[in-house]
């Protein structure tokens, strides 16, 4: 499994092995996000530990992880497996483990990696084989549904629908869901390039980042999750523009 290191999330991507060609990204899960901001949050075991999709894998099989980072150094580390490996930009690190009961386990970046260093937990859960094998089984439908038609022209109506999911798992844990932003977080509300009738520097943004990736690249999203995002954002809180983009736009500007 590769384990790649973004500001300030981990891409998860099976090499090998029965999961073979299945990726996601694991983000800590919003609530925990919102407990830490109010400031007075709720004693509970997995707090800043939960995550929206952990690492899953078979229990007593060894799996190798190879590391590498998407921007800065950061490390995979899960004290449970004796496991920690830094993960560099450009390069790429191994480390192995082998889980010998079931469970959840977690871990967390340990090199600092900027101002969300601490909510960029990791969350390993340890399955039976059969388990495992109906894991493998759900994730193959689930990206098989998401394959992206770059021909495809979306409704205003679905674009907001789905720009709407993509912005809650990964964009409301800085720019708040009232779009607001906070500390050095931009306000997305009312923000001249969500308001520019020229979508290109909007999905330049997203797909390299700016401002020394204070705001990260997310190049690991679909072009239709892109393009929904953008027009979600685009036409949400105060920015009624009407504008929409068309996953052929996303594709485009990758090429």
């Amino acid at each position: 499994i590769k384990a790649t290191g973004y500001q300030w999330k981990w891409g998860y991507d099976y090499i090998k092995g029965e999961g073979e060609g299945i990726g996601f990204i694991s983000t800590l899960d919003n609530a925990q996000r919102e407990m830490s901001n109010s400031g007075n949050p709720e004693p509970t075991d997995n707090y800043l530990l939960k995550v929206d999709n952990p690492l899953v894998v078979p229990v007593n099989q060894k799996v190798r992880i190879i590391t590498t980072s998407n921007d800065v150094i950061h490390s995979f580390a899960v004290n449970s497996f004796g496991i920690k490996q830094d993960a560099i930009p450009g390069f790429v690190r191994d480390t192995w483990f082998r889980a010998e009961k079931t469970g959840d386990f977690y871990g967390q970046c340990q090199e600092l990696c900027g101002k969300e260093h601490a909510y960029m937990p990791i969350h390993v859960k340890v399955v039976s084989a059969e388990e495992y094998t109906s894991w493998v089984a759900e994730q193959n439908k689930k990206l098989a549904a998401k394959q992206d038609d770059p021909n495809k022209v979306w409704a205003m109506a679905d674009l907001m629908q789905k720009g709407e999911k993509v912005y809650t798992a990964n964009c409301q844990a800085c720019h708040q869901a009232n779009g607001k932003g906070m500390g050095p977080i931009k306000s997305l509300d009312g923000a001249a390039v969500m308001l520019d009738a020229d979508a290109s520097k909007q999905i330049n943004i997203m797909l390299n980042g700016q401002n020394n990736l204070t705001m990260p690249a997310w190049k690991q999203l679909s072009d239709s999750e892109i393009a929904a995002v953008i027009s979600y954002t685009k036409n949400n809180w105060s920015n009624k523009t009407g504008q929409m983009v068309q996953p052929a736009q996303v594709l485009a500007a990758r090429q």
